[in-house]
């Protein structure tokens, strides 16, 4: 007996599983990524404040994934009280004058940056 071909709700319905799993994936992958920036930021922040700015290592590749990690960093600092002393930003390629300071922000024209706020 030949296996019958899946109909057009049933194609569409997999399609939909497929993308959910994999949106799913992408955001584990997310807060994994800027997990890693919150660990990074909380181990430099207070030399930054000291000694001046510094780009995180961390690559992002993408302005959504820098703002996304900008948000979280910027959340563990302010618990820590750093943001009157310290202030995080993304440095993107297109829009900025200065060079890029990291090799990720070298090769993907996006990184994040840590400088001492100016009083």
């Amino acid at each position: 007996m030949p296996e019958r071909e899946p109909s057009k709700a049933e194609r569409k319905n997999a399609r939909r599983k497929q993308r959910a799993a994999s949106e799913r994936a992408g955001a584990r992958a997310l807060d994994v990524l800027a997990d890693v920036a919150v660990d990074e930021a909380l181990e430099v922040v207070a030399r930054v404040a000291d000694d001046g700015e510094l780009g995180l290592s961390i690559e992002v590749t993408t302005l959504e994934a820098a703002r996304y990690c900008l948000k979280r960093i910027n959340d563990a600092l302010r618990m820590d009280e750093w943001l009157d002393e310290v202030e995080v930003w993304v440095w993107d390629a297109h829009t900025s004058v200065r060079r890029p300071i990291t090799p990720g922000g070298e090769t993907h024209g996006v990184e994040l940056r840590i400088e001492p706020r100016l009083s």
